[in-house]
């Protein structure tokens, strides 16, 4: 292949797609070729010209696109500019198919979908789905279109850096000393927050001093009806939002974590699942997180239905079991090995390959 290229949409600072902090990029982020691109209205589908116009002198160079996500105008500009050029190209949906979030924004997606989308993902050469889960989801999507398996990868040693539990607790729990659960990740309804936080309270009766941190940034403005839940189910003293952690502070935080949680209502494949396994988190995951079944195959996680009874009483079972606990924290790390970027690229390099040649 000729070199490697990357697009970025400058979006509003503070959104999910402006890496306006370094330690939202890659590692090694210098070493790409990396171009950011301004939006200009329509904002909402990341509408950027100038990107649009770059993708079409450059795509020619190239023996493969690699699209990623859906319905906004950056795929679409990508999947043009292939087309033109007469280059083979790649869609991985992220999830983006998936039938819970399908029935979102109807309206606006019937019409990209009928416009150009469901052209692109007729004319890809793969659909890149992250999990078999995936795939059967978007069985009907495409369905003459080749599927390729292969996991999304972290990079297990930037995670590995060491953390201080009792800064932590200083800086953000007024030194409270109780046990924690954290949830990581972006506060978005699909998360499951609010299933989580009910969860939490029937922890809350029976663990004293037991403290939920719910930390990320805030995409959907969700926090004030969280809080809502919070003072309704009598936690305000246990639950805690102390916003997006990065570096330093995910990794104090990660130090003073007794359990991990994900509650998903939907979770095409959950990176921070695996990242919180990677580190030897003891970690509790709902059903609706298509890698569920296969953490409960190897006893790397506990995998519960979207109950605040079960789920609260999984998060308890784990609490209140130290056995348990080391046990997970050891097959979770061995789960999570196998989603290192080392074993990972192979596959992408693989799939690339067979992209490229047709088979």
């Amino acid at each position: 292949m000729r070199r490697a290229y990357g697009i970025v949409v400058e979006t509003e600072p503070g959104s999910c797609a402006h890496p306006s902090r370094p330690d939202e990029l890659p590692p090694n982020v210098e070493g790409l070729d990396l171009h950011l691109f301004p939006v200009r209205p329509p904002r909402r589908l990341a509408h950027s010209p100038s990107m649009g116009a770059r993708l079409e002198r450059v795509v020619g160079e190239f023996d493969l696109v690699h699209i990623h996500s859906l319905w906004l105008f950056p795929q679409f500009a990508a999947q043009r500019a292939a087309r033109r050029a007469d280059v083979p190209y790649v869609v991985s949906p992220h999830g983006a198919l998936d039938p819970y979030l399908r029935r979102h924004g109807r309206l606006r997606k019937a019409v990209t979908d009928l416009a150009w989308q469901r052209r692109m993902l007729a004319n890809a050469t793969l659909l890149h789905i992250t999990t078999a889960q995936e795939g059967d989801l978007i069985a009907d999507i495409a369905p003459a279109t080749p599927r390729e398996i292969v996991p999304v990868g972290i990079s297990t040693e930037r995670l590995l850096a060491p953390g201080d539990s009792e800064r932590f607790r200083r800086t953000h729990l007024g030194g409270r000393s109780g046990d924690i659960v954290l949830f990581l990740g972006r506060l978005t309804y699909k998360k499951g927050i609010d299933i989580l936080i009910r969860s939490f309270a029937h922890v809350a009766r029976e663990v004293d001093g037991a403290m939920l941190v719910v930390a990320g940034p805030d995409d959907e403005n969700l926090r004030p009806r969280l809080e809502e839940i919070v003072r309704a189910e009598g936690l305000r003293d246990r639950v805690v939002f102390p916003g997006p952690l990065y570096q330093k502070d995910r990794a104090d935080a990660f130090a003073a974590t007794a359990v991990w949680a994900l509650s998903s209502y939907t979770e095409n494949f959950g990176v921070a699942v695996i990242e919180a396994l990677a580190v030897g988190l003891p970690s509790v995951i709902s059903t609706e997180v298509n890698l569920a079944d296969a953490i409960r195959a190897r006893d790397a996680g506990v995998v519960a239905r979207l109950d605040p009874s079960e789920f609260g009483g999984a998060l308890l079972d784990v609490l209140r079991n130290p056995g348990r606990r080391a046990r997970l924290s050891d097959s979770g790390r061995a789960f999570a090995a196998d989603y290192d970027w080392s074993a990972v690229v192979p596959q992408l390099e693989a799939m690339y390959r067979r992209a490229l040649s047709g088979d």
